[in-house]
This record gives structure tokens, sequence and C-alpha cells, in this order.
């Protein structure tokens, strides 16, 4: 494993960004974690594109600013290119600003790939063993009469499954786990209820224009480092931001391991999966 590099200071009011937990291009596992890990690259560094061309227009505005200085015509001018040259971070300011927007789309966009990871793996492992769909669940008729195939038929039943837990939330998550694949979703409470609050989050995000209402509190609780108050806006700064995709990418990387193993899926390293030559 390794950390990614060291990204520029972030634009939401958060200060310098820590080290970020990215597993490394030869990290062996699934196809689906693969998958993953290419999408949460993607979301930061999107992110972390804006900011850099932020910075570079902040530098170039005051290297212009100081090649006119010694030219300025007026007083006016050359007060203008002094205070253009003091004020170093005037853009970047401009995208704090939104910092809250910034944060939200980061949250969504990550918990949307851990979301995604974890309905591929129950998946690909239901494919695998069809038997683990075995449930009290009730299948319209003429949906099966719809499938003339027997294999058709099993992948319609696993995809509704999927979709099933995904609505039904974390705890029906990692119950479908315990219960149905014998593993254990968390190594901790603290990653449980870290990994809960990120999921809200997304979800007060997207349904609630982050609004932190009762039900958000309910399934929340409290999490120590995290204030939020109802009806007031939730915001996640970047530290939190780090250590809750950090405590997310932990969780998945752990069942990948355990799913893998115990249901003998195929795996090779990330860089392979991406069709990149080894170094």
């Amino acid at each position: 494993m390794k950390k990614a590099r060291q990204p520029p200071s972030l634009a939401a009011g958060i200060g310098a960004a820590p080290e970020i937990f990215y597993p490394g291009r030869d990290t062996v596992c699934s196809e689906a974690f693969s998958r993953f890990l290419t999408e949460y690259h993607a979301n930061l560094d999107a992110f972390f594109f804006v900011v850099k061309l932020v910075a570079r227009a902040d530098e170039n505005r005051v290297r212009a600013a100081e090649a006119l200085l010694p030219s300025a015509s007026t007083e006016e001018d050359r007060q203008r290119y002094e205070k253009s040259i003091a004020d170093k971070g005037l853009i970047l300011r401009g995208l704090q600003k939104h910092a809250t927007v910034q944060s939200q789309n980061l949250t969504n966009g990550a918990v949307n790939s851990f979301q995604r990871y974890f309905s591929s793996i129950i998946q690909i492992a239901a494919n695998k063993r069809p038997s683990l769909m075995i449930s009290s669940q009730h299948i319209r008729v003429d949906d099966v009469f719809r499938f003339t195939r027997h294999k058709d038929l099993v992948s319609f039943i696993i995809d509704r499954k999927v979709n099933d837990l995904s609505y039904g939330g974390l705890s029906e998550m990692e119950r479908y786990f315990d219960e149905r694949l014998g593993i254990k979703m968390f190594e901790s409470e603290e990653q449980r209820n870290l990994l809960r609050l990120f999921i809200e989050a997304r979800n007060i995000n997207v349904h609630n224009g982050g609004i932190v209402n009762e039900l958000f509190m309910t399934r929340v609780g409290n999490v120590d480092g995290y204030v939020y108050t109802k009806g007031k806006r939730l915001h996640i700064d970047m530290d939190q931001l780090v250590a809750l995709s950090e405590n997310a990418m932990r969780v998945a990387l752990s069942i990948d391991g355990l799913v893998t193993s115990k249901f003998r899926l195929r795996r090779q390293s990330h860089r392979a999966w991406r069709g990149e030559k080894p170094q």
C-alpha cells in the first residue's frame, strides 16, 4: 500500500490536505475493486485538477503584476500592481466560497463508488454461488416466464437482490455479508460508525440538500470528532473527508480479500485489470 502524492493546498477553507491513502497499482484484487479504485482516484483527480488550475492562475496573475510594476505609468497603476502582488490567493479565495459544494461533490462521488463496489462484489460472489440468493423473497410468475434459460433467471434474481440491498442501507448490507457470505464487514465499531456517517452524509446531500435531519441523527448518532446539528447544513472538511475515505477504502480492501479468497474469485493486480504493463 502507499499514500497518494501530496496534493496542493485545497480550496475548502480547510488548509493543507494530508496525504491520502490509496492502494498501489500492484495491489492484487477483484475486478470490482479495481473499478472502484479507478473511480475513486478519478474523483480526487478531478478536484485536484481544478485546484491546480486555480493556483496556477494566481501564480500567473502575480507574475504579470510583478513584470508590469516597473513600467507603471501612473500611481494608480503602481498601487494596483502592488495590491495584486500582495494578494497571492485572490482566485483561490473565490474557489473557497464554494467549499460546501466541493465537499458534497467529493463525498457523493466517493460514497457512490464504495456502494457500487459493495454491490458488485456481492453480485460476483452470487454468480459464482447462486445459492447465496436463496431467501423468502417472492418472484412474480410473469417475471419467471420472461426467461427461457435458467441462467438468465438466476441473473435476474441476483440483480434484484443486489438492488434491494443497495437501498437497504449499511445495516442491511452488513447483515447480508454476515448471514449469507459468512464475512464480517468491519474489524471495529469505529469502522462501522465512520462508514455509516459517510454513507448518510451522501444521502442527505442527495435527498435533503445537505441539511441534517432527524433521520440522519437517528441513523448516525454520535461519532467522535464530527459535529452536526439538526436543521443545519452538514460540512465535511478535507481532513474529515480523508479520514472517512480512508476508512471506507480499508473496509472495502479487507472485504475484497475475504470474499475473493472464500469464493475463489479471480484476482490480479490493479495494474493488470487496467491493462497496464508490469513495471
